[in-house]
């Protein structure tokens, strides 16, 4: 059997009512693994539901609940023994998909008359997203457990979306976006998932090329378009500020970050930039962002220096900063990078053309339903913004 072809089935409860017709549907054509049926604490569905499905997917949260009701569903993880994948229009757009899980869900749908109260994932990626915010699993660690075909038992459990009450500590957070997007801690991560609770800077970076989903994964963060979750994130018993940067953010060069993220390597559970990125960031960062280089980062960049077998640089060479301006200067020329305040890097990153290049990339992450609900919230916030400047 062919394990990479799971999928998954959500029945909310409103689709219950034909809970038992819909399951021999669902039966007729694929392979049912396993059941759950789960139950989410009443006042916190709406907000399970909004980071179950992401930004851009189901607009109104409040009308949703009421579509699908706020009592226990049934996932039900299925196996397709023969996919056919090919392009159809999603939430996001165009997308490769498993067709018959896609024109399965919109058959069933139809016939029972439910609507959006029945839910399949139509990826892999999907899939995997889907099991690990509903069970804090990825798809990976699901299938070392998963029998080959479904015993006729319901697993009950009462638990709400992962991470949605605080997480257990940092490895909990760090596995479930390890599954489910690409990132790097750019800095300061040296034992951070072992000393979450006695971590000594003011808040955890993080760079990804998913800044609008990743706040709903992690139910927090502070990151752009983000009005719906607060900026810090509960770990234990604390509180602790996230920052959720990005390649077009303007902090570093745009091609730079892309490619930090490219060459990424695994740090004790998570993922930081590779030892040269990890130096040179870290040095642009003192150099430029702060223009003090604190002992801290005297000693982290000595100690990287020696490790890349950089020459002629001591401890001396960082008490001097323009002369440790002058080592960041040579690397990004010889690689391409650019100081995001210079005019070459404003000329080809200019206004217009930032939010051209932030709106290609709305629509084709979050689809064009979040880009509008986007542009209507920038226009609302400029007219706030412009009559608090007013009345003052």
């Amino acid at each position: 059997m062919n394990q990479s072809n799971l999928y998954i089935f959500v029945l909310w409860e409103r689709a219950r009512e034909n809970e038992q017709n819909l399951i021999n549907k669902i039966n007729e054509f694929f392979e049912i693994r396993d059941m759950y049926e789960i139950k989410w604490n009443e006042q916190n569905f709406p907000n399970n539901l909004k980071r179950f499905y992401g930004p851009g997917k189901i607009g109104d949260v409040e009308k949703k609940t009421r579509l699908c009701k706020t009592g226990a569903f049934l996932l039900i993880i299925i196996s397709d023994h023969n996919p056919k994948f090919g392009k159809r229009r999603t939430s996001k757009g165009m997308e490769l998909v498993n067709i018959n899980l896609f024109e399965n869900k919109k058959k069933f749908r139809e016939q029972t008359k439910k609507g959006y109260a029945i839910h399949s994932s139509i990826t892999e990626q999907e899939t995997n997203d889907d099991l690990t915010m509903l069970l804090g699993k990825n798809l990976s660690d699901i299938k070392k457990s998963l029998s080959e075909k479904w015993d006729g038992n319901i697993k009950k459990i009462e638990s709400d979306i992962v991470g949605q009450n605080g997480w257990t500590d940092m490895n909990e957070l760090l596995y479930v976006l390890n599954s489910t997007v690409n990132y790097v801690v750019i800095r300061n991560f040296e034992d951070i998932s072992k000393k979450n609770l006695e971590y000594q800077h003011n808040d955890v970076d993080i760079i990804t090329d998913e800044p609008i989903r990743i706040p709903y994964i992690a139910n927090g963060g502070k990151a752009p378009f983000n009005e719906k979750f607060p900026h810090q994130i509960k770990i234990g018993e604390k509180l602790i500020p996230f920052d959720f940067g990005y390649p077009e953010d303007g902090y570093y060069d745009e091609k730079w970050l892309r490619g930090v993220l490219k060459r990424r390597v695994p740090h004790d559970g998570f993922y930081i930039p590779s030892k040269e990125d990890y130096f040179y960031t870290l040095l642009y960062h003192a150099v430029i962002h702060q223009k003090v280089i604190s002992i801290e980062y005297k000693n982290k960049l000595k100690n990287l220096s020696e490790k890349l077998s950089i020459n002629n640089i001591s401890q001396k060479t960082f008490e001097n900063i323009q002369v440790a301006k002058i080592i960041l200067e040579e690397y990004m020329k010889k690689n391409g990078y650019h100081h995001t305040d210079s005019t070459i890097y404003k000329i080809k990153h200019n206004r217009i053309t930032r939010i051209f290049n932030t709106s290609i990339m709305l629509w084709k992450t979050q689809g064009i339903n979040f880009l509008l609900t986007a542009i209507k919230g920038k226009i609302r916030r400029t007219i706030k913004s412009n009559n608090q400047r007013i009345t003052k």
